[in-house]
């Protein structure tokens, strides 16, 4: 049986996560088992007011706070982002190289008219970048961080596999 390439790519990576992440449950499993038992013999804290709860010898839990994490960007966030601004600068380039060899090259994507006008045609680069920046700004301002991350992975990938047929059609000569 032949194994697909994804899955012998994976099968060690599961494996390494299986083996990290075992000791680290034995660990708690331990603290647990291992944690003192309260015992009959505690000292009882003094009595509040009558008819509170602590005169009772009941105390209230607090629950831990929680930490928000502030809807800001991080590091990774901008490194996205500064990957698509830098693909769609690419894309233009590419575009640019290839209206001066008509012979190689037809846009399919985009009319004619916008592509051979070059303030048009930056200014659809830059308002494209910029759409991107705020969209992504609005998934992560409203807690959507993960669907924010996984269009910009999406963007990227299809950006990046049209910059790259882009440079592929200019590197191969006309066919005759």
């Amino acid at each position: 049986m032949k194994i697909p390439s994804l899955a012998a790519l994976l099968l060690p990576v599961l494996a390494v996560t299986c083996a990290v992440a075992c000791p680290a449950q034995d660990a708690q499993t331990a603290m647990l088992v291992n944690a003192p038992v309260p015992s009959e013999t505690v000292t009882p804290a003094p009595p509040g007011e009558p008819g509170s709860s602590s005169a009772l010898g009941v105390f209230p839990v607090q629950n831990p706070q929680l930490k928000e994490k502030p809807p800001g960007m991080g590091i990774l966030d901008w490194s996205m982002l500064g990957a698509a601004a830098t693909l769609r600068v690419l894309d233009y380039a590419s575009t640019e190289k290839a209206l001066s060899e008509p012979q190689s090259f037809h846009e399919a994507m985009l009319p004619n008219a916008l592509v051979k006008n070059k303030p048009a045609f930056a200014s659809f680069e830059a308002g494209t970048v910029g759409l991107n920046y705020l969209g992504y700004r609005f998934l992560v301002r409203h807690d959507k961080r993960s669907l924010a991350r996984a269009a910009q992975y999406l963007y990227v990938g299809i950006m990046t596999f049209q910059v790259a047929h882009n440079y592929q059609l200019l590197g191969n000569p006309p066919a005759n």
